[in-house]
């Protein structure tokens, strides 16, 4: 068979089971599967048809590990069909009742560990505190991580492009370094496309993965930006992964129904590996909105002068780290858009070659990375615009986005902390409604008690929900926001 030695980044087809198949349906599932190729192969072999080396792996369920690692073993498709987990625990070992370990994965030579699923999120009490963890261990057992992204219909509707996807990158790589980084799968699976049977037009598939790359490019540098394969997720079956595959920048696919059936799962294999050969040019624009802030708006900040000290000093004094640089390829993306940083850039250059009387060459491949750093007083300022002005979802004031941007916090504090603001927020806004001639502060201290309170309850109702009867303190007794 003839193979592409020219290709970037390996595609690579992933099969996300669920919780379908046993230990022996697994098996007969291989069985099936490691005889599936072959007429394919032969018929390549005899048209000389030039194909892609694929990637190929399942994601059983925990009760099937042990079966697949040993079946793979006894048949031809050992160093060919590859394994991993839909889940692990972020702890490494202990008291832990019924969580399972990176350890114990990689004990089973399991290759890749699934985070983040939208079913994992919905079900279970999966959120991005737990996945940055369980990214670290994943890594740091020598296994691989495929992080799952994706907006919901609300999100996609109300959100600036994909920025609800992006934001979900963002907590799931703030602990990893570009090395890191560079290991990483990322899975693009739009909620409200999974299981419909129906995927979004491949326009807008290669338009959100040349997002989420622009966004890793944006954060980590253009050199791990090239090397981490991105998939999409959600309804791929035979007859549309082709037509899919061929789009610009996408590594290939998670598949959950489909892959239950051997044969679809290695046609669509079949599918990636002879149409990623040639793919179509990148499409000259993104599809989603660049930004909600004009050019006009984003060069000529009107930011409220106590707004302007607060972003002066973030800028000056927030330290470099990777989850910061995040932080702010977010901001970017959701002010003024990656593609004006990048066209600004490439004028900026020119003037400058013009000047010297040099020949412009073009920019460098970290261009933007660098722009997003040395715009960053402005992005902040046009971040703040926003969150100000009440256009940004999500986030109901700029100190919030403060908190949220801190990675020297701690999940608990940062909670404690989200908490009194949601209060005050809460708190202006009823007072704007019905505090017309009610003194503020009088109104203020009850108000921020009950909300506070009311948190409180919650989370103890929460704990008493699973069996445990744990009381949690009142946020006031300490004699913080001036509450007795």
């Amino acid at each position: 068979m003839k193979y592409n030695d020219s290709v970037v980044r390996t595609p690579m087809v992933i099969g996300n089971w669920k919780m379908n198949l046993d230990h022996r349906q697994a098996g007969q599932w291989l069985l099936e599967y490691s005889g599936s190729g072959q007429n394919w192969a032969r018929r390549m072999e005899e048209t000389g048809t030039v194909v892609n080396r694929v990637e190929t792996g399942v994601l059983p369920s925990f009760t099937s590990l042990l079966a697949i690692h040993d079946m793979a073993r006894k048949t031809d498709l050992n160093g060919e069909l590859f394994f991993g987990a839909q889940n692990v625990s972020e702890l490494d070992a202990g008291a832990y009742t019924g969580d399972i370990s990176a350890q114990m994965l990689a004990a089973l030579d399991c290759r890749y560990v699934l985070l983040g699923h939208s079913e994992q999120r919905r079900y279970h009490p999966e959120d991005d505190e737990k996945i940055d963890r369980k990214m670290r261990v994943v890594l740091d057992s020598g296994m691989t991580p495929i992080v799952c992204i994706g907006e919901t219909k609300l999100g996609r509707d109300d959100g600036i492009g994909i920025d609800y996807a992006l934001n979900q990158l963002v907590s799931a790589v703030r602990l990893l370094s570009p090395e890191d980084m560079s290991k990483v799968i990322v899975a693009y699976e739009p909620v409200w496309s999974i299981g419909t049977g129906t995927p979004p037009d491949p326009t807008v598939i290669e338009s959100a993965l040349a997002d989420i790359r622009d966004f890793i490019n944006a954060t980590f540098g253009a050199d791990v930006a090239a090397k981490v394969r991105i998939l999409y997720g959600g309804s791929i079956k035979p007859d549309n992964a082709a037509s899919i595959i061929r789009r610009y920048g996408i590594d290939g696919f998670l598949v959950g129904g489909a892959s239950l059936d051997p044969t679809k799962f290695a046609k669509i294999c079949h599918r990636v590996a002879e149409s990623s050969v040639v793919r179509l040019r990148r499409t000259a624009h993104t599809i989603y909105r660049p930004g909600k802030r004009t050019v006009e708006e984003f060069t000529d900040s009107t930011l409220q002068e106590p707004y302007q000290i607060v972003a002066s000093k973030v800028a000056q004094n927030h330290p470099d780290t990777m989850a910061w640089r995040a932080s702010l390829a977010l901001a970017a993306y959701r002010t003024v858009g990656f593609q004006w940083l990048e066209e600004q850039a490439a004028a900026e250059l020119e003037d400058a070659a013009d000047a010297s009387g040099t020949t412009y060459l073009g920019f460098e491949a970290d261009v933007l990375r660098d722009m997003i750093w040395s715009n960053r007083l402005r992005i902040i300022e046009s971040m703040m615009k926003l969150i100000d002005e009440r256009r940004i979802r999500g986030v109901f004031s700029i100190r919030q986005w403060l908190i949220e941007c801190d990675d020297s916090l701690d999940p608990d504090r940062r909670h404690e902390l989200l908490a009194e603001e949601f209060a005050n927020v809460a708190c202006m806004r009823a007072y704007g409604e019905i505090g017309h001639g009610v003194d503020f502060e009088g109104f203020r201290r009850p108000f921020v008690a009950g909300y506070l309170l009311s948190d409180v309850d919650t989370q103890n109702r929460m704990w008493r929900m699973r069996g445990i009867d744990r009381k949690l303190h009142r946020p006031w007794k300490s004699g913080r926001l001036g509450l007795q």
